[in-house]
């Protein structure tokens, strides 16, 4: 058998929290001791967009980039915040280190974010996120 998605919900009492929980969920997808990822790599992550559904899914997006591109996989995000202006901004501090295959345990290499299901809302006084990713 062959799994095609994964898919999460997040619910955090702000947006700064939601992006954050979100990026958690993310490496807990891919690593099964993603607590075990060491903070010896910290890299500034920006993104913006023109809501903020495409704000948090381009912010995930660079999330796999990065573990892509430079094998870095992150657990911890500091100093997060969102903006609007004519646009919405993100930034936040990223904390993790390169995947070591000895060490992390990997569950499942997440190709992408999708746009399936995906939506950012708030309900009441709470922000709720449906991701879903291709692996």
């Amino acid at each position: 058998m062959v799994a095609a998605d994964v898919a999460f919900d997040v619910t955090a009492s702000s947006l700064e929290g939601l992006f954050k929980d979100a990026a958690i969920a993310l490496a807990a997808t891919q690593i099964k001791n993603f607590k075990s990822i060491n903070p010896k790599v910290k890299k500034k992550i920006r993104i913006k967009a023109d809501n903020i559904e495409q704000l948090l899914f381009k912010f995930l997006g660079e999330l796999v980039f990065l573990k892509d591109k430079d094998m870095l996989i992150f657990n911890k995000f500091t100093n997060a915040k969102v903006k609007k202006n004519k646009k919405y901004f993100f930034s936040c501090y990223a904390y993790g280190e390169k995947i070591d295959v000895k060490r992390h345990q990997s569950l499942v290499d997440v190709k992408a974010v999708t746009m399936h299901l995906f939506e950012v809302k708030k309900q009441g006084k709470y922000w709720k996120a449906r991701v879903v990713l291709d692996v």
